[in-house]
Formats: structure tokens, C-alpha cells, sequence
């Protein structure tokens, strides 16, 4: 079954808001190591965001965010860099990286995003790994 424009954004959309929630959320994270013990989540996490979800100029992205939402989403995606562009390669298990400088900067920025965005967090419960 194919899916057009407007179900591919508000799938876009969804993916977007659940990546930053995992972000947002220590609990999630382990969580999700927990659950699903051969990722390697903190890999993961960076690949999910800059590889499979965050594309702004896609038309069906435009369509699943208004202009404030892409512009808040942007300075996500500096920071989001700026985090990438400094942490090692070889990223620690997830256990160990969110001890550290870096995982705390993203954290709170995905915090902060959530929040300008005035969305609320999504529970674990709803997930699905």
C-alpha cells in the first residue's frame, strides 16, 4: 500500500517527536537497551536523527511542520552537530555516554526543543522497539 504526501508527513512528524522524546528521556534510553540488548543505542541515536529523520528540505518535512516548528527544529540541529562534530567515533554504551558532557548538552537541548514546541513528552508505553 503506498502512503502519500500528507500520511508520509504525519509519519514524519511522529518519527521526529519520538526521536527527540528518546532524546529527551536517560530512562527511555536504557529502556531501550534493555529491550532490545544487541543495539548499540548510542549509535543509534545519532544515526536516527541525521540519517533517517531529519531532512528539512523535503517537501512532505515542510508539510509535517510549520515554519516556526522547522526553525526550532534547526537550532536542534546545530546543536545536535555541533555534539556530533565533537564526540568520538567510537561511542561508549549507552550506560556510560549518558554520563558524559556531551550527552547532557543534547539532552537538554532535546528538552528545550520539546518544550518551544509545547509538545508533551510521549511515554515509553507507546513505543515500540
Amino acid at each position: 500500500m503506498e502512503i502519500d504526501d500528507t500520511g508520509l508527513a504525519k509519519r514524519i512528524r511522529q518519527n521526529v517527536l519520538d526521536i527527540l522524546d528518546l532524546w529527551a528521556s536517560k530512562d527511555h534510553q536504557l529502556k531501550y537497551q534493555e529491550s532490545v540488548p544487541i543495539a548499540q543505542v548510542s549509535a543509534e541515536l545519532f544515526c536516527q536523527w541525521a540519517d533517517d529523520l531529519y531532512h528539512p528540505e523535503s517537501t512532505q518535512f515542510k508539510m509535517a511542520f510549520s515554519e516556526k516548528e522547522r526553525a526550532i527544529l534547526t537550532d536542534f540541529d546545530k546543536k545536535f552537530n555541533y555534539i556530533s562534530d565533537n564526540t568520538l567515533k567510537n561511542l561508549p554504551d549507552i550506560e556510560n555516554f549518558v554520563k558524559t558532557s556531551e550527552w547532557k548538552f543534547i539532552n537538554q537541548a532535546a528538552i528545550e526543543t520539546l518544550k518551544k514546541l509545547r509538545l508533551p513528552t510521549i511515554t515509553i508505553e507507546k513505543r515500540s522497539y
